[in-house]
Formats: C-alpha cells, structure tokens, sequence
C-alpha cells in the first residue's frame, strides 16, 4: 500500500489517498507493482467485459442480433441517459422480456440532467436507469438462449453464473471452485481476486483480441471494439471511462468498478492494469489512471492536455473558488520512502 494520489488545499495536504496498482502483460508478468501484487480485491464492476465473454462467444448475441452498441452497454457503468435506457430496453424486447425482468434493482441516474428531470417530472427511476442494465440484459440473453429458467438468475448457483464464473476463472487462471465471491451492488455474483490475476485477465482481454488462434478470440474482439468504437455506452456524458476511451481511440479499453477500482487493457504491449484506492474514494482513481499512463507512454501531448481536467483535478468551494487539487503523486519507477504527510506543503516535496 502506498500513497497514490493527495487533496490540497492552498497547497497544504489535507487528505492522502493510498492504494494499489499491479501492471502485467499477458504472460502474467509483473512489469510494476506498488503494494503486493497478490493482494485480494473485488473486482466489482471491472469485471463487466469479462463477464460479458459468455453471452458471446456462446453465439447468444449473435442469435439475439446484439448490436455493438448494445454489447458496450452489457460492459458499462452507464449513467442512465434516454440512449442507455432505450438500449437495454430494445434488448429486453428482442427477449421478449420487460423490465420487470432485470432483477438489478432501481436507482436514480448517474447523468445529471436525466436525474434532474425524474425529479422535474416528480417521477420515479425504473429498472432501466440502473448503471447495471445492460449487463443484466445481457445475462437474461446468455440464459435464455441456453433454456435456463430466468427466475433467479442472479443467484450464485443458477447455471448462467456458473457459466460467467467459469470464465471470470479462465481469464485469471483460478480454480472457480477457490473463487471466493460475494454479491454486488446490483445482486449479481462478483469476485475476491488478487491484483494480478485481475490485471491479468484485461491483458488476456486484448492479447487474445488480437490472436486469432485463441478459443476466446472473437468473443474477446467483440468487446474491444464494442468498448473502444462506442464509449458513450460504458459511461454516458461526462463519464471518466466514456472520455478516457473517447480521447484515446482504440490504445485502451477502461472500466471503473465501485469502491475505487480501475482497470486498463493496453493494445501496445497487452498490457493489463489494476488499481485500487484503500479508502474506496474514487475522487483518487481517475488523476491515478492517467498519470499511469503518461508513465507508460500511452498518452500524447495533445490526448493528456485534453484529459487535464481528470489527471489534476481542481477542487472548489460553495462560491466557486479554486481551492486545491488532486495531485497523483507516486512513482512506478523508483519506490521511495512516504513524504506525503498532511498538513505539508506539497511544493515543497514535489
């Protein structure tokens, strides 16, 4: 564990936030790692493009007429706007289903705008604006197209999370039976991983995208292009990994999961990254994952000037006043002893 990222205020530090990061390559060797590598996370919503293997490379997208928009939802954290709602909502119909259907539960919008409308309207969120729709669209597809019964199927022992299990377990080269698992924000099965076997499956992800002789290869394509040629439906407007992705082209696919994590798929290399912040802030996340890769090279002048507003984020006050930052502040090249304490000014140590 070690500090990642600092909150200033008049450039004193006020709050530190400390963490993990593991990048590996295909292979599963560690090229950098601040904290142990083998430390245990949730993968959380990260696993989402994992997750999504099944229902592809089982040929249910294909027999249901999934669009690539419609399987970057199925990967998304989507924040709720009409183009999300209406995307999993044509899933549904395809299915012959409705969303009474998506047992992911109801919450408001992460997109503003939409949420102050409901709240206009003095209306109520469905179904449909939960930021899991899509992928419990698409779970309801892989179990429908494998005759599964639909009730339950979030549940741990229902077949189609078995399935999802099995690949969860293939990508990071675990036994699933030593999986250990509990239930997520939205009632589906998510996993306990170290942070290389985590990292580990996003390298998998884009190595096997690329290799045509791999038995998951299309279904690992699928989802490299769905994420990278729509990223508006992995986030929605203003959304980190919508602009991250958006910003970068196809370099990299990127997903947040809940509680401070983040992991990256990097064409140049394979290359897999894990990051987790130990408070669970995700404040930290972002200035993290872009000063990771300013350090590997992955970004341009121009992509990381245009990504500015994530990499150092500037903290304001009620009145609108400029009163510090969030300042990534590690170093994956030289592990140093922490100079990070609060109430220091942070000129004088960076």
């Amino acid at each position: 564990m070690e500090p990642l990222a600092v909150a200033t205020r008049n450039d004193y530090i006020e709050s530190i936030h400390y963490g993990y990061i593991t990048i590996v390559d295909a292979s599963g060797k560690i090229l950098y790692s601040l904290g142990d590598p083998k430390t245990k996370i949730f993968f959380r919503s990260s696993a989402k493009p994992i997750q999504a293997i099944p229902l592809l490379h089982s040929g249910a997208a294909e027999a249901f007429g999934f669009s690539l928009q419609e399987i970057a939802l199925v990967c998304a954290s989507h924040s709720g706007q009409e183009y999300h709602q209406q995307a999993a909502a044509d899933i549904l119909g395809r299915l012959q289903l409705e969303p009474k259907h998506l047992h992911c539960g109801i919450m408001f919008p992460y997109n503003e705008e939409e949420h102050r409308k409901i709240l206009r309207n003095a209306a109520e969120p469905t179904v449909l604006h939960s930021s899991c729709s899509g992928k419990h669209a698409g779970i309801l597809a892989l179990a429908k197209y494998r005759g599964y019964s639909i009730d339950r199927y979030e549940d741990f022992s229902h077949p189609v999370q078995q399935e999802i299990l099995e690949a969860i377990a293939y990508f990071t080269n675990e036994n699933p039976e030593e999986i250990p698992m509990g239930k997520d924000g939205c009632g589906i099965p998510i996993y306990l991983l170290s942070m290389e076997k985590i990292a580990l499956s996003y390298a998998k992800l884009i190595q096997w995208s690329k290799d045509s002789q791999q038995l998951y290869h299309r279904a690992c394509k699928t989802v490299v292009d769905a994420m990278t040629q729509f990223p508006e439906m992995v986030g929605g407007d203003k959304e980190f990994c919508t602009e991250l992705m958006q910003t970068t082209g196809s370099k990299i696919i990127g997903k947040v999961g809940s509680e401070a994590v983040y992991c990256l798929g990097i064409q140049e290399g394979s290359l897999g990254v894990c990051v987790k912040i130990i408070d669970g802030n995700e404040r930290a996340i972002y200035p993290v994952v872009i000063e990771i890769l300013k350090f590997l090279g992955i970004l341009s002048n121009a992509e990381l000037s245009k990504l500015r507003q994530w990499h150092r984020p500037i903290l304001k006050n009620n009145l609108n006043e400029t009163i510090g930052e969030i300042i990534p502040v590690f170093d994956l090249h030289v592990p140093r002893e922490n100079p990070y304490i609060m109430g220091k000014k942070i000129s004088d140590i960076l």
